[in-house]
């Protein structure tokens, strides 16, 4: 574990200034960065982060940026882009850098006859951030294959490597999202053997649903909410039940999903300028072109007062939000 020392001389060739943030990011939203810094290796990451700190600026990490929805006032600090893309075999494990995007990974451990990261084939993120968010579909979750971390801490300059129970996985959470100064760098993966026509069997069958519950190629953040715990009281749990009878086929699962109450309540399809809620999965927001963030903002608010309302739950966004200060 070294510290630090920058050299000066190469800090500015990889910052830009002034850049539109809306061609990084899925949803297509978004103002601009102050600066912008393209990163491939780690010791251009150290650099950037000293930039930053040079210019007493704050500084936010993104990957592929499916995730997060951006002030339309943009970023007054520094947006660090993390394009690490290193993947490497260890036995049955695949070491894999934070900006290698999920279905890339997962293409190669189908190449290598890995499994156990199937699920993941239609993440449109990258691995360090689906780390960050403990990423997870189809049962699976980020958690149930991370093995070893390792990461910048920004704020010490020191590399460190940590096993799975450093990051304190819980639902859509990690340590990581909650210490902004924790960048990773590369995830080990735990993975086993197993024949690799069942693994393309299982990617095809994912693919297919992915594609028939999500709105492909379009201008989206993925899942707005995270899905709703059921209530701890016994007569808040009847009384959803009692109105809503098709939550029963949730009740063994801890969460009911936001999609599910969204398409209860009618709200499938709903406009606010130039954003909607998709008509496929009642989770998403679609920009059909030209939205901004404070449509997006206004209509996650409509979502969380018809069901505040209706079910008395209070649903939590699971995007992150970058520029709101």
């Amino acid at each position: 574990m070294t510290l630090y020392r920058p050299s000066l001389a190469r800090i500015f060739m990889a910052i830009k200034e002034h850049v539109d943030l809306k061609p990084y990011t899925y949803f297509k939203i978004g103002g601009e960065a102050r600066f912008l810094s393209e990163v491939k290796n780690i010791e251009e990451l150290k650099e950037a982060v000293h930039f930053a700190k040079e210019h007493n600026l704050p500084f936010v990490v993104l990957g592929a940026a499916s995730n997060i929805l951006i002030a339309d006032s943009g970023y007054r600090g520094v947006v660090i882009r993390v394009l690490l893309r290193g993947i490497q075999r260890d036995g049955t494990r695949l070491v894999v850098e934070a900006g290698v995007p999920d279905a890339v990974a997962v293409r190669r451990s189908l190449d290598e006859k890995l499994s156990g990261f199937e699920w993941a084939i239609g993440i449109p993120g990258t691995i360090g951030g689906s780390v960050r968010g403990n990423a997870g579909c189809f049962g699976g979750e980020m958690k149930d294959v991370v093995e070893r971390i390792r990461f910048f801490d920004a704020r010490s300059g020191v590399v460190e490597e940590k096993d799975n129970a450093f990051c304190r996985f819980a639902y859509r959470e990690s340590v990581f999202k909650h210490s902004p100064h924790l960048i990773i760098l590369s995830v080990t993966l735990s993975l086993h053997e197993r024949d690799p026509d069942t693994s393309q069997k299982l990617v095809r069958k994912y693919s297919s649903l992915r594609s028939d519950a999500q709105d492909i190629g379009s201008s989206s953040a993925g899942c707005v909410f995270k899905n709703v715990p059921w209530p701890d009281d016994e007569k808040k749990r009847a009384r959803l039940l009692w109105l809503v009878p098709d939550l029963a086929e949730f009740s063994k699962f801890p969460t009911i999903p936001i999609g599910f109450l969204v398409d209860h309540l009618g709200l499938k399809g709903r406009k606010i300028g130039n954003i909607s809620i998709s008509k496929k999965h009642g989770n998403y927001l679609i920009n059909n072109g030209g939205a901004t963030a404070e449509e997006v903002i206004m209509m996650i608010g409509m979502i969380k007062e018809y069901i505040h309302r209706k079910f008395d739950l209070y649903p939590e966004e699971e995007i992150q939000y970058i520029g709101f200060d």
